[in-house]
């Protein structure tokens, strides 16, 4: 049920975006959605529930910012979406590995789930650019500027987020590993 309540919020996170103007850039709270899904929900199921957003995308329903279908994959701006189940991966196992709700650190975990996000999403973009739309070098690379902009905006909702994370782990006690871990030891100790 909460794999499919993060597909849903990333799926909407997706499509309200807010163009940046003189910029190809679309913010959006996608990221922010699948971030939190591998902190909430851990590494492994954080990223399926991006993989079945994924899926469902490239099985032609509209859920990608721009529409959706296996023509997808020529868009500049689908590596991110690539990074997407790995950003949530890390985020999530690097939270389970330090154990830890403490809002800084649980934004530190978040901002390093961030990066494969952003390796993956400017190395294609720069790649589609240049290799399928042909544009040359100094139009690929200008269009990462925006990414600065992404950044920025990815901070301060992630930031955000990890101030809204003890609540969430308190709201959702059947699937937080806190929760898991001390039913998990007081099960033990009564054995």
């Amino acid at each position: 049920m909460y794999i499919a309540i993060f597909t849903a919020l990333i799926t909407v996170g997706g499509l309200v975006s807010v163009p940046v103007p003189f910029t190809q850039v679309q913010l959006s709270f996608q990221t922010v959605f699948v971030i939190m899904a591998g902190l909430v929900l851990g590494g492994r199921d954080g990223a399926f529930s991006v993989l079945v957003y994924l899926a469902m995308g490239l099985l032609g329903l509209p859920v990608f910012t721009q529409g959706g279908g296996l023509g997808y994959v020529t868009m500049p701006s689908f590596g991110y979406l690539i990074g997407f189940p790995i950003g949530a991966f890390v985020a999530g196992a690097l939270r389970y590995k330090l154990k830890t709700s403490v809002r800084g650190k649980v934004f530190l975990c978040a901002l390093v789930g961030m990066i494969p996000v952003y390796i993956f999403g400017v190395t294609y973009q720069v790649l589609i650019l240049y290799y399928y739309t042909g544009s040359a070098w100094a139009a690929a690379i200008g269009s990462v500027a925006g990414v600065a902009i992404l950044m920025l905006k990815d901070a301060v909702l992630l930031g955000c987020a990890s101030s809204l994370y003890p609540s969430i782990n308190r709201a959702m006690p059947h699937v937080t590993h806190d929760r898991l871990v001390r039913r998990t030891e007081k099960h033990s100790s009564k054995q």
